[in-house]
């Protein structure tokens, strides 16, 4: 099964939502074989609304999810759009950009 930009984008939509959430809810599925199990996932993210999914998240999220679903199989993202989406929930939740990671502080206080 080939994949393409668009799942690419889909997948780390949900990588950010575990981070946020702690689960997602095709996580935890049980089935008697490998290929049913597949096909109980992809029933629950085909069944389960992104607004479910993005319940009490900024708008962000949802905006995200279905920008992806929009586009096409070969369909080249506007990645500009994507960035700028959450660069500006990023300033609107008052932070600001000063290139200050915390993996660079853990290893700045490592070095001490």
């Amino acid at each position: 099964l080939e994949q393409s930009r668009r799942d690419d984008l889909e997948s780390l939509g949900y990588v950010l939502l575990y981070f946020l959430r702690g689960s997602l809810p095709w996580q935890g599925l049980k089935a008697d074989t490998k290929k049913q199990k597949y096909d109980k996932i992809r029933e629950k993210k085909v069944s389960t609304p992104i607004e479910v999914l993005c319940k009490s998240l900024p708008v962000e999220f949802a905006s995200y999810l279905h920008y992806c679903h929009s586009l096409t199989f070969d369909q080249r993202p506007d990645y500009g759009f994507l960035k700028r989406l959450f660069r500006d929930l990023f300033t609107r939740e008052g932070y600001k950009l000063d290139y200050v990671f915390d993996w660079t502080i853990l290893k700045y206080q490592q070095t001490q």
